[in-house]
């Protein structure tokens, strides 16, 4: 969530709530004020999506599910599903990179990708335990 987002959220979120102060909305002849009471529905409006983009950047920054941060040691690089409970996945681990077999109850290592990444499938296929396939 940029500064700027929450600038605007909390902006937002400070000047909708002079709406909510209590004002006189009745005219000098006793009748309603229109442009008055369309003010006060427009600021709530506003209010409240500052509101939702606030709890949107809260929940998205906390609770991401692909959001690893460069601390990380382990990253996941990319999953293929295969079939149902059947994928790979390409995980890096401080800088090697692992080439997983995972299925319902099992995950395999199938193959490690080190600093030759230009290396053909054939040659990485050449290099695994066929064991372990």
């Amino acid at each position: 969530m940029t500064k700027s987002f929450t600038r605007l959220a909390l902006s937002l979120l400070t000047f909708g709530m002079v709406a909510f102060l209590p004002g006189d909305i009745y005219g000098a002849d006793g009748e309603m004020d229109v442009m008055g009471s369309y003010f006060r529905v427009v600021w709530g409006l506003l209010v409240v999506l500052g509101v939702i983009l606030i709890l949107y950047g809260i929940l998205k920054k906390r609770f991401s599910l692909f959001n690893t941060p460069a601390s990380q040691s382990i990253k996941v690089i990319e999953m293929k599903p295969l079939m149902s409970k059947k994928a790979l996945c390409l995980v890096e681990v401080k800088g090697e990179e692992y080439l997983l077999g995972i299925s319902g109850d099992r995950i395999t290592h199938i193959a490690t990708i080190g600093a030759e990444k230009k290396s053909s499938f054939a040659a990485t296929l050449s290099r695994t335990d066929p064991h372990n396939l």
